[in-house]
């Protein structure tokens, strides 16, 4: 398989006013987005946002009621998904129960008549790059794997014909936690050496901040928002991406110029120009959980009570009742401080740069 470092080898990706439906239901709903050669891209949304749907369509598994597909410079909307020149993992692996390991990851290259001995090679290549090697695992039946090394198996099968562009879909969910991270590092490893163009479907927020360039956050069969995940995260361009982008506090306030906001009770403060809303109205302001802090009453800008606590490890999940509603905040774990319910903190966040999106 190639390596080459720094070699882009993955195709680019382009859906233009991309649609499908089904009797009267509108699946995937005027889709166009382009993904550059190379890119790590995640279709992320709820169950029902029209992702996989959008994902089979560029397979080649689903057929586009209306809209085109191009891969590199190729129009494939309406070419077969053998010729289209992707590699797909799906989530319930795929493997053919009665080949063993060393077959199933043959298969791909022997349709494709490819010689015994180069199919040798490429196949324990394979397998070492994601340290199945093959003295021990050639062959194992899948049943006689664990899910992490059968979704390591689908992974190289996918990639051992070197496509252009590898689909994924949802390919972690039936996975425990920690196979889950270290089959992420082992991914993003992979990217990096073969520079292949990845479309990568989940409704995991964790994972898609974590492996893309860039994410498209998906609802009711279109785009909300694509950028790049710490963007998406910091700055949602409305209601649902900040909502399903991890926890958000959301506060009604109001907008009294271009760079100027009152809270409900009174104070005013700058909004974030890197978020485009026009000036007068009500707003929403954004505050992640980390984002709130625990101070002294002298620099408070508002008090609360707790109302629950929540050790989660890394952090502390307070729900804290205030003046301006309840705001979730994340705290610091720390053996000399313990909260308490009912018990009366102070309350700070950074005024400069908050961000506002529209109220829907």
């Amino acid at each position: 398989m190639k390596a080459n470092a720094g070699l882009i080898t993955g195709s680019s990706v382009q859906m233009s006013n991309l649609t499908k439906e089904y009797g009267n239901f509108l699946a995937v709903n005027d889709f166009s987005l382009l993904i550059k050669p190379g890119e790590f891209l995640s279709l992320l949304g709820p169950s029902g946002s029209g992702k996989t749907t959008a994902l089979m369509m560029i397979a080649g598994f689903e057929t586009a009621t209306s809209g085109s597909i191009r891969i590199g410079e190729q129009d494939v909307t309406s070419v077969p998904p053998f010729a289209r020149g992707i590699g797909m993992v799906f989530q319930s692996y795929a493997l053919f129960p009665h080949m063993s390991v060393y077959e199933n990851i043959a298969y791909p290259l022997k349709l494709r008549r490819v010689s015994k001995t180069e199919v040798d090679e490429r196949v324990r290549r394979a397998m070492d790059m994601v340290k199945l090697p093959a003295a021990s695992f050639a062959d194992r039946l899948p049943q006689q794997l664990s899910g992490g090394q059968r979704q390591r198996v689908a992974l190289v099968r996918a990639l051992v014909y070197e496509p252009h562009v590898l689909l994924m879909d949802e390919p972690m969910g039936a996975l425990d936690k920690n196979l889950r991270d270290e089959l992420k590092l082992e991914l993003l490893n992979l990217q990096e050496r073969l520079r292949l163009t990845i479309i990568y479907v989940t409704h995991d927020q964790g994972e898609a901040l974590m492996l893309s360039d860039r994410a498209a956050v998906m609802r009711e069969g279109r785009i909300e928002q694509v950028a790049h995940p710490e963007m998406l995260y910091r700055y949602p361009e409305t209601e649902f991406v900040a909502k399903f982008l991890g926890e958000a506090n959301l506060i009604v306030v109001t907008q009294i110029s271009e760079s100027e906001f009152t809270l409900p009770g009174g104070h005013t403060l700058q909004s974030c120009p890197a978020i485009d809303v026009s000036p007068s109205g009500q707003r929403l302001l954004l505050l992640r959980p980390e984002e709130i802090e625990i101070c002294s009453e002298r620099e408070a800008m508002f008090r609360g009570r707790i109302q629950s606590s929540v050790y989660l490890g890394s952090s502390v999940r307070l729900a804290v009742e205030t003046s301006i509603g309840v705001l979730i905040v994340s705290a610091k774990p720390d053996a000399s401080r313990h909260f308490k319910r009912n018990e009366i903190v102070d309350l700070r966040f950074a005024t400069n740069g908050a961000v506002l999106i529209p109220k829907t």
